[in-house]
């Protein structure tokens, strides 16, 4: 045993990676997931190559589908792509370690090999915090997983373009896994802002080369977005996703959303796959509560612009990823778990500085600290993965943790059905239904079960 905690400790990376691992073992095991059975399991195109190409100019997210597609044919059933999904986590977590060193020390060159504890620090949180659960152990999270691994490496051969020789190589690499992080959530039209603001904290390069690098950038997304809505079903998505609410109203959403967010990577016990937000307006205490907080983050990441550009670049990639592009594209349930997964990157980077920052007064004390919040992380990501290993299991614990919420009594209510507890899923039926009586679905469903027994 001790033999194995020094080799742990002499590779870090390994470390990070083993406990990754570990964290997600429970979830691996699930069955598919809600949503998985329209993309995934009853959604024809994805069961074969031949399938995948013939449907490539009828949708959208090619790149999604064509890693189920994959992950189909190789068999495996929902092992197959729960293992995928965890690989895809491991393989995000390195990028970003790799990340936290560039931005550490401008000398640094590709490939960027992880060093320093504060890059491993950020590493662990980002590898172990349960809220990430949701992009990698619910299947079709992997929108988030697989994109921002397009986006990590969109940014790691940015920094290279602009540190490096052979500039145009590297920028060549980088618009390349733009486009694929485009292909595989839309989402990812921000990056180049991300790119700019990673410039702006770490590079301190021209402006000159700066602006030829983001004109690149702003020419691609002009140009795929103009395709984009030259194409019939991109355009009905944006055309149905702009404009659901007034500005006023999204900006009120998005803030209740950004400070739900924020809130679960501190109450990890409280994390919900569907926790309700967008159908009820926020209330102004929640508005002005996360006003608040929003600004002084805004605020710490001006001040810190020149003396920690981690924390600047950090508190501005979580906006960029989770405020801003969902409140133009909006959606229904305002923002989920999932969403965050991409933006955790700059929250993490700027803690796991910090963290390292503070444990060079105490190093011992501060050594404890660290590992007993990484085991506790673990520990709290095994647990979240436990609600997976079932859809009952799943929709008990959402309703439990969002009882306001009328959609998760009524998907806990279709759980307790297929598991035959008939009398238990009129009761759920019921629950959505006294808290939303307009809610058709739960109605029928109700009906149905109470002819049953």
């Amino acid at each position: 045993m001790r033999a194995v905690w020094a080799l742990l400790a002499a590779r870090p990376r390994l470390a990070v990676a083993l406990a990754t691992c570990v964290a997600y073992l429970v979830g691996i095991f699930g069955p598919f997931q809600f949503d998985d059975y329209d993309v995934v399991v009853r959604y024809e195109p994805v069961h074969s190559l031949s399938g995948w190409w013939a449907a490539v100019g009828q949708g959208i997210r090619p790149l999604l589908k064509l890693s189920y597609a994959l992950n189909w044919v190789l068999g495996a059933g929902a092992l197959g792509f729960h293992v995928f999904n965890v690989l895809v986590h491991v393989l995000n977590t390195e990028l970003v370690m790799r990340l936290c060193t560039a931005a550490g020390d401008r000398r640094e060159r590709w490939p960027f090999t992880p060093r320093g504890r504060a890059a491993f620090a950020a590493g662990l949180l980002f590898a172990l915090h349960p809220i990430q659960t949701e992009a990698v152990t619910y299947v079709s999270g992997r929108s988030s997983s697989l994109m921002s691994t397009f986006a990590l490496l969109t940014l790691v051969f940015y920094a290279q373009a602009v540190r490096g020789q052979r500039a145009w190589k590297w920028l060549g690499l980088a618009v390349l896994f733009f486009v694929c992080a485009l292909l595989t959530k839309e989402i990812a039209v921000t990056l180049p802002a991300g790119l700019l603001l990673w410039e702006l904290c770490f590079e301190r390069r021209s402006w000159r080369g700066l602006a030829t690098r983001q004109a690149l950038f702003a020419a691609l997304v002009l140009a795929l977005l103009t395709a984009a809505i030259l194409r019939p079903s991109y355009y009905t998505l944006l055309y149905n996703a702009l404009g659901v609410r007034p500005l006023s109203s999204a900006l009120a959403h998005q803030i209740e959303g950004a400070l739900y967010l924020l809130s679960r990577l501190v109450l990890v016990h409280r994390l919900s796959i569907d926790p309700g937000l967008g159908l009820l307006p926020p209330s102004p205490f929640v508005v002005s509560a996360g006003s608040a907080v929003l600004l002084v983050l805004l605020a710490v990441a001006w001040q810190q612009r020149r003396a920690r550009p981690i924390v600047t670049f950090g508190v501005g990639w979580f906006f960029l990823h989770v405020f801003v592009p969902y409140l133009f594209v909006q959606r229904q349930d305002v923002i989920n778990e999932r969403h965050v997964y991409l933006a955790c990157f700059g929250i993490f980077a700027a803690l796991g500085a910090l963290f390292i920052e503070l444990s060079a007064r105490s190093p011992q004390r501060w050594q404890g600290i660290g590992v007993a919040l990484a085991v506790f992380l673990l520990g709290a990501t095994l647990l979240r993965n436990l609600d997976y290993r079932s859809r009952l299991a799943l929709w008990q614990s959402t309703a439990r943790v969002s009882p306001a919420n009328p959609r998760a009594h009524n998907n806990l209510g279709v759980a307790l059905e297929l598991s035959g507890r008939l009398i238990e899923a009129s009761d759920a039926y019921a629950r959505a239904l006294a808290l939303d009586p307009k809610y058709a679905m739960a109605r029928s469903n109700l009906a149905r079960v109470t002819a049953a027994h």
